[in-house]
């Protein structure tokens, strides 16, 4: 990208729907795979003091790093994971793996997050089942798993706690920080709460606070956890698991994506009380395959820290806009049409009140079907990629 583009980008300040800039500058080059990855462990044993002023130790964490760091250690992107992600986003850890990582579309040679240029972190966050000490590990003081009686934690401890593994890889600074949905938040949190840590950030589909909507489906989705646990033990917990993630999961799409797929197809099978739909028997599929790898006590304490995510509260005491004046590097926020859990409105208040205070800020509002899974896939055309390149790599 020449000089006098990358400048009209870094001056943009308007919000921009289905328009990815620059996209014909970008060489056109073959994508390929990071290959075969393996996982990585840390274990702090002098571990963490949390926000709630709480003391968690020992902590363990999951992460895993792509391309090559390079000399000056100035060639880091962290990439956030969402809620039931991990610390896998690309790659596979063999070769008979059935799917590589959560983000292997964004993340290798030539792709959006280009490994042979940069070197992509990723960490799995604090009460995640994925590897990292959450309500499954051994509580010290007792011997037996945490469960419900594992300390309370905020999107701001999974910030410290990135922070932590990078100061151990000897990196004390970022090229950018990259997020989406709840990986979104963390991007967040880390440009306002960290600004000179980083040289850029990138928040996708992820608003500045959790909004009402997000709090009342995440409470509806606990109460059939916690019910399930209190009338059939874990069994009906695993049951409000299920229930928990079909509603997720439903927030996740569009109706349009929905008429898509499913439309009004009957199920082969029917049975009147059990599926007579398509999309019914779908969501039964997609719970099933959710618990066998989540557990109930994660849910439960993610979706919480979700509910307290609010960086206006956090850094502004309750102005968001004193918040966001903490931000000092270009922002890129990106918001999906068809998005309903984390509209484009949230990501829009941020950025109105960002060019307020003069901050460089891009906000791309992409026209998809796909709702908020959007930022996971790519089905009919590149969208995201593009946009996500060239503002990396400007």
């Amino acid at each position: 990208m020449g000089s006098g583009e990358s400048s009209a980008v870094a001056n943009e300040t308007e919000t921009r729907i289905g328009h990815p800039y620059a996209v014909s500058a970008l060489p056109k080059l073959e994508e390929g795979s990071v290959g075969l990855v393996a996982p990585q462990r840390l274990v702090f044993q002098e571990g963490l003091t949390l926000a709630s002023g709480v003391h968690l130790a020992p902590i363990e964490v999951a992460f895993e790093t792509y391309g090559t760091l390079n000399p000056t250690r100035d060639n880091v992107v962290l990439v956030c994971h969402a809620l039931s992600g991990g610390a896998h986003a690309s790659g596979k850890h063999h070769p008979d793996d059935r799917k590589p990582g959560w983000w292997d579309l964004y993340i290798g040679p030539c792709k959006a997050l280009d490994t042979e240029r940069f070197f992509v972190v990723c960490v799995n966050v604090l009460a995640s089942p994925y590897g990292t000490t959450s309500p499954m590990s051994t509580n010290p003081a007792t011997g037996k798993p945490y469960r419900l009686e594992f300390p309370e934690i905020c999107v701001a401890d999974w910030v410290e706690l990135e922070r932590r593994v990078l100061e151990h890889l000897g990196i004390r600074h970022l090229h950018a920080v990259v997020g989406g949905s709840t990986g979104g938040m963390r991007a967040f949190e880390w440009a306002v709460r960290y600004p000179d840590w980083m040289d850029k950030a990138v928040v996708i589909a992820a608003p500045a606070r959790s909004s009402p909507m997000v709090i009342a489906l995440n409470h509806i989705q606990r109460q059939a956890i916690l019910m399930g646990l209190e009338y059939g033990g874990e069994e009906g917990a695993q049951r409000g698991l299920a229930l928990a993630r079909m509603l997720a999961h439903i927030s996740y799409l569009s109706e349009d994506a929905l008429w898509q797929k499913f439309a009004r197809e009957p199920h082969t099978d029917a049975e009147y009380w059990k599926v007579l739909y398509q999309i019914e028997s779908y969501l039964e599929y997609k719970a099933s395959t959710f618990l066998q790898r989540f557990e109930p006590y994660c849910y439960l304490y993610i979706t919480r820290a979700m509910d307290t995510f609010d960086l206006g509260t956090t850094y502004g005491e309750g102005d968001l806009e004193r918040a966001l004046a903490r931000v000092q590097v270009p922002i890129l926020l990106v918001s999906f049409t068809s998005d309903w859990l984390f509209p484009p409105s949230g990501q829009d208040e941020a950025a109105q009140i960002l060019r307020k205070l003069g901050k460089s800020v891009i906000h791309e509002v992409i026209d998809s079907p796909w709702g908020h899974d959007s930022f996971l896939v790519e089905r009919v055309k590149p969208q995201l990629k593009p946009i996500l390149k060239a503002f990396i790599e400007e």
